[in-house]
């Protein structure tokens, strides 16, 4: 099948690619001329594990290219795809501006009896009023507007694209999911077919929910923080029952990235547009957002204050595997030291210049930052960090406290550790591990 995609950013550069991997035709359409040439000659403008293998299997097999004639990219083909960003607008609502420039250009140059799938998050509604402008700017009745949300993790994509958990279709007539049957028919996942209204709900429903999950265990981790209970053990016990389940439950530092913080006050604000109250999710954006405070009042706690301390941060991006800085964690935290008083040296793998915060100095290793800290929070978990050489970190140290923002390590290793070397061990909603003998473990294995 021919295949336009407009939109090349996250979701548009993973989607177009799974579909040329699983044998279509496609084209990659973006205005931003710059970014269509880097693609078109191997290039990567985001990092994604796994993306630029297929990218270039698909382009050696003639299945994929990059263009910046939005046009001429939709008159070559007969399914269009919309990934473009639906960004917060100034009253929390999602802008829906880019998809509404995509709509017209499809209703301009779009081929008769085409079908429009809407990838990008929108309010439930948004295909509805896409098809009334198809039909009302441009007479074009002939086009038809399926939702299909997206539910790709970003470091995860590739495999959440070929091996998804379900494929959302909502559309109003069985034609056009006869035509997405025939797209992902390669996939071994059910095809979950409903009204457009219920599809776009979906994708807001699950972000909301898991942002909640998150949250919720947060909250549990600061209760066992000052109840000298081990929030891994709560966890378990939590999600070994079904009907709540273990995926979410990992305390940390909060959520953040492109989904997440977007959708989840984007959800809040369509309730209150038509006085429908959403507490719930306003608490878990509440929570989420005090989530940098609370882990620096732990440090604060410690030392009185911050001033004149030297703060080393492990970890800037708002998950592993990705290069992805925005709604990151590390960011609100790393103002709130700085204004505190305290200096901040900092290491990521993937973030060697460019981060928001500009006090704060980059290092290429995370021992040069230990070196540099009386203190390192740990904020993103990459891999890298379980292969520590602990006697380097600590080479010549009287003392370190290391706040573990993300649960990384096992307070059984970190046991060893600190037996070892003068190491303070904090994490989140655990018992602290202070040099020498270490309390009992509270989870059996």
């Amino acid at each position: 099948m021919n295949i336009t995609v407009i939109g090349t950013g996250y979701v548009g550069l993973v989607t177009a690619a799974g579909l040329a991997e699983l044998g279509h035709h496609v084209i990659g359409a973006d205005i931003a001329a710059e970014k269509v040439a880097t693609l078109n000659a191997g290039g990567m403008p985001l990092w994604e594990p796994g993306l630029q293998e297929i990218l270039h299997r698909s382009r050696h097999n003639g299945l994929i290219r990059f263009s910046d004639d939005i046009p001429a990219a939709i008159r070559a083909s007969q399914v269009y795809f919309i990934a473009v960003g639906t960004p917060e607008a100034a009253d929390g609502s999602a802008d829906l501006r880019q998809v509404e420039r995509a709509i017209d250009d499809i209703g301009k140059h779009g081929r008769s009896d085409g079908v429009v799938v809407v990838k990008s998050t929108v309010p439930p509604g948004t295909g509805d009023a896409l098809e009334k402008r198809l039909q009302q700017k441009w007479e074009r009745s002939d086009l038809q507007v399926v939702s299909n949300p997206e539910f790709l993790r970003q470091g995860n994509a590739v495999a959440d694209f070929f091996h998804p958990d379900r494929i959302v279709v909502g559309a109003s007539s069985p034609a056009a999911c006869e035509v997405m049957a025939q797209i992902y028919e390669r996939l071994d996942a059910p095809l979950q077919t409903c009204d457009r209204r219920s599809a776009e709900m979906i994708k807001y429903a699950s972000n909301a929910f898991l942002a909640m999950k998150i949250s919720y265990i947060n909250m549990v981790a600061n209760l066992c923080d000052h109840l000298d209970a081990d929030v891994d053990a709560v966890a378990q016990g939590m999600g070994s029952d079904p009907r709540i389940g273990s995926a979410f439950l990992r305390p940390g530092a909060g959520y953040g990235g492109s989904c997440f913080p977007k959708d989840t006050q984007a959800f809040i604000t369509m309730g209150k547009q038509i006085q429908v109250p959403m507490p719930l999710v306003e608490a878990a954006v509440a929570i989420n957002r005090n989530r940098p405070r609370d882990l620096l009042q732990r440090l604060v706690k410690e030392w009185g204050g911050l001033h004149r301390r030297k703060l080393g941060i492990w970890g800037l991006t708002f998950k592993p595997m990705s290069d992805d800085l925005r709604e990151a964690p590390s960011i609100p935290f790393c103002r709130l030291a700085l204004d505190a008083g305290a200096t901040v040296a900092a290491y990521d793998p993937l973030i060697g210049r460019d981060y928001p915060v500009k006090d704060v100095h980059l290092y290429s290793d995370p021992y040069q930052v230990a070196a540099l800290s009386d203190a390192v929070v740990l904020m993103t978990e990459w891999p890298e960090f379980r292969q520590l050489d602990w006697e380097r970190v600590m080479k010549g140290r009287k003392s370190l406290l290391l706040l573990d923002g993300r649960n990384q390590f096992s307070l059984e290793e970190m046991k060893q550790v600190t037996h070892r070397w003068p190491l303070t061990y904090l994490s989140v909603g655990r018992p602290r591990l202070n040099p020498g003998k270490q309390p009992q473990s509270t989870i059996k294995h």
